[in-house]
């Protein structure tokens, strides 16, 4: 009988690899769960915009939890020979050391729906979350043309079919109202009663025709002569516009999303085979959103409908801007409708 003296190395080595599967299953599985799961989020958002411009319904499913269970073994094996060496001498093998290492996700979604989730969807977008996603705003994508839909009264006409006249009005106090929150002449601030302001305040002569343009945009009947702060009430409800006061009514998270379809191009067949129906405006979308028959080479986000891929260009700065800007909105508004709800449990086998 032998038996190789290295087996006992070999053993140890074996288990140390054993040892070493846990921490390179979490630097592995954590980035490629991560990339999955935002990849998928980008396309259900994606594909929830693309499905209403063809007046289409459209569901959701919100991930709660990825469980993954790890199993690690190990085998080690010899082989030996009783009797004269000649007579098994090359058909034995004297070590042999394994591992097996398997992992099996559980991946829980939650599908939204019920009272919650429309409440969520039709009602109006909050203060503080216009306030907060006003922060992300970029020199490409200014959040107030997508989450303002009146302000004391004029129209966004994202949200509206109104006249020339109108939009350029908006298209007015929005480029008024950004340039002096960018030369940190207007902010907005909360007073001990927890009630929102409009600050307008330091600013020089030059600066004051800006703020005169904004009041006079907006109908407030205050007068920057003096060139002290001034503080306006700033409200978030609808009503009657105010001469003293700053009134802002949001839009839904399912009107933000039907104005974000303005930007779909539709292939002309769909819309001359009455598919989809011609935009109901000619108002300059936020976001735009390609079609191609073809799988398309750069998309920062793409998924197919009726035949044909429709995704945001990843050559297109001002587009994918928006876009995170209406995935983080829809995060804010669901996050909460998701909460509570009862969850269905998916397990999927993943290769390795």
């Amino acid at each position: 009988m032998r038996f190789d003296r290295a087996i006992i190395p070999l053993l140890l080595t074996g288990l140390a690899g054993c040892n070493l599967a846990g921490p390179a299953s979490l630097n592995n599985g954590r980035s490629a769960y991560n990339a999955v799961i935002n990849a998928t989020e980008d396309e259900q958002i994606l594909s929830m915009i693309v499905r209403q411009r063809y007046d289409e319904t459209f569901g959701m499913l919100a991930v709660s939890s990825v469980t993954a269970s790890m199993r690690i073994g190990a085998s080690v094996g010899g082989n030996v020979g009783i009797g004269s060496d000649s007579s098994f001498e090359g058909n034995l093998v004297p070590l042999s050391a394994g591992a097996t290492y398997e992992e099996n996700p559980t991946i829980s979604y939650v599908p939204l729906r019920g009272e919650q989730f429309i409440e969520r969807m039709l009602g109006p977008v909050t203060a503080e979350q216009a306030l907060l996603l006003s922060r992300i705003s970029t020199q490409e994508v200014e959040v107030l043309r997508m989450l303002v839909r009146r302000a004391n009264g004029i129209v966004n006409p994202l949200f509206s079919s109104q006249s020339a006249g109108e939009g350029n009005q908006f298209d007015r106090f929005v480029e008024v109202y950004v340039r002096l929150r960018e030369r940190g002449k207007l902010d907005v601030v909360r007073t001990a009663d927890q009630q929102y302001q409009l600050l307008l305040h330091d600013f020089n002569e030059d600066e004051s025709v800006d703020v005169r343009q904004l009041l006079q945009t907006l109908g407030v009947q205050v007068h920057p002569d003096d060139r002290d702060p001034i503080a306006l009430p700033l409200r978030f409800f609808v009503g009657e516009p105010s001469a003293d006061a700053v009134d802002l009514e949001t839009p839904s998270a399912m009107e933000i999303i039907q104005a974000a379809g303005l930007g779909v191009q539709v292939p002309g067949e769909h819309l001359t085979e009455g598919i989809a129906r011609p935009a109901a405006t000619i108002v300059s979308p936020f976001i735009i959103i390609h079609s191609s028959a073809d799988r398309p080479t750069h998309a920062a986000v793409a998924v197919m409908h009726q035949g044909w891929w429709f995704f945001v260009d990843a050559r297109d700065a001002r587009s994918k801007q928006a876009f995170i800007v209406l995935r983080t909105l829809i995060g804010l508004r669901l996050d909460e409708a998701a909460s509570g709800q009862a969850a269905p449990v998916l397990t999927l086998p993943v290769a390795r």
